[in-house]
């Protein structure tokens, strides 16, 4: 009778071991998920406050100054904060034909040439996460105009 109590002791004590190993490599792995989880909802907020300046910009009309692209092939940036994010705007014209920078790009409005891009990039002013990134392009034809 007496083997058989240290037997189980001693079953018991491996039993704990094993447990405790698998449960730490579980555990370890918890401050990693909780860092993943907080850099995706960082990204998700940078993605956020992108589009709702993207859709504010979709609301100007096409001549707003806040639009405005004159000057060097690098278009227009503005950078403005919100929060702990830097938004920055960057508006370029665009050859509606070949979809690039024209070659003579326009110093003025009457060189205009119809398109203009418009890339809204937002990223945390402490540098952690990825970058944010949405372009959309703005036409001064109506729709349904051709």
């Amino acid at each position: 009778m007496r083997s058989q109590v240290g037997q189980s002791l001693l079953e018991l004590m491996v039993s704990v071991v094993i447990i405790t190993t698998a449960l730490s490599g579980v555990v370890a792995i918890f401050p990693y998920i909780i860092q993943k989880n907080i850099r995706v909802k960082m990204q998700h907020e940078a993605v956020n406050i992108a589009q709702s300046e993207l859709e504010r910009l979709r609301a100007l009309s096409y001549y707003d100054e806040e639009l405005n692209a004159l000057g060097t092939i690098e278009g227009m940036s503005v950078i403005k904060t919100e929060g702990n994010f830097l938004v920055r705007t960057t508006v370029k014209y665009i050859d509606p034909k070949s979809g690039t920078i024209p070659e003579n790009y326009p110093v003025e409005i009457s060189n205009d040439t119809g398109l203009k891009e418009v890339t809204v990039s937002v990223k945390r002013k402490d540098n952690i996460g990825s970058q944010a990134n949405l372009v959309s392009y703005f036409s001064k034809a109506k729709p349904g105009k051709g």
